[in-house]
């Protein structure tokens, strides 16, 4: 988990039919064999990262988490960090389509020291 990878795997058949209320609620599913310390979710390139959008305070492996926020008016495209609870670099996803995305799974591929995010 040392390398941080910046790969989206991208299943994006969804629409906006099938997103939750305010269009940007997601749920986020841990697959990747550690423990979660923090998610932060903020509006594309913005440089920088608010508070904790996690309403635990850890999200352990093979469990998921609803996040319900609000984002600024009109903003679909979001980019995610995460922060470990191990002693590992955080990773990013940037360009996240929330809008047409309701649930993201965290994969870590030890053979190729990747994690991945898929969406639908």
């Amino acid at each position: 988990m040392i390398r941080s990878a910046l790969l989206i795997l991208a299943t994006v058949a969804g629409t906006a039919s099938g997103v939750q209320a305010n269009g940007l609620d997601i749920t986020l599913i841990n697959d990747t064999g550690y423990d979660i310390n923090a998610v932060f979710l903020d509006p594309n390139s913005s440089n920088v990262w608010t508070n904790d959008v996690m309403t635990d305070d850890t999200l352990p492996d093979q469990t998921s988490v609803f996040i319900n926020f609000v984002g600024e008016h009109d903003s679909c495209i979001w980019d995610l960090k995460v922060e470990w609870s191990e002693d590992y670099p955080p990773n990013i996803w940037v360009g996240l389509n929330l809008c047409s995305i309701s649930e993201v799974t965290l994969k870590y591929n030890r053979d190729t020291d990747e994690t991945t995010a898929e969406v639908e």
